[in-house]
């Protein structure tokens, strides 16, 4: 079921795999750091109400390159969340442009709070596979 749509990204929520499945879309380029922070900010909001243990994020089409200050933000403010929402795994479909394939990576793996197991992947279908795997 579509929960949100905006120009930037799309949330669906997939009840059955106590999933939510976020896609970003290519108008990102054209997102500023507040934007991305608001769309983030409404993400969450969808993680408090249907509590999913996975979350993939498909970021094919994403053109936003993180900056290390908002990747601090991100660790703070999202990552401090996802224990209260009981997410347990985090999956990317990660885009080929570098610059935001490194700045997504550099994100979680740079991450102080991070409490969840989370991969990379360029395939949906191993995305979901690994996500429905016990942690």
């Amino acid at each position: 079921m579509v929960l949100y749509q905006s120009d930037y990204k799309s949330i669906e929520h997939k009840a059955e795999d106590t999933m939510l499945i976020i896609r970003w879309k290519p108008s990102t380029v054209g997102l500023n750091e507040e934007m991305f922070k608001s769309e983030i900010k409404k993400s969450l909001d969808f993680i408090l109400i249907h509590t999913p243990q996975r979350i993939l994020i498909d970021s094919f089409e994403f053109n936003f390159v993180i900056a290390p200050e908002v990747q601090e933000w991100f660790d703070n403010e999202v990552f401090t969340i996802y224990p209260k929402a009981n997410v347990k795994r985090k999956a990317f479909l990660i885009p080929t442009n570098l610059f935001t394939q490194v700045s997504l990576q550099q994100h979680i793996n740079d991450a102080k709070h991070q409490t969840f197991e989370s991969a990379f992947f360029d395939s949906e279908e191993q995305a979901i596979s690994w996500l429905k795997q016990e942690a």
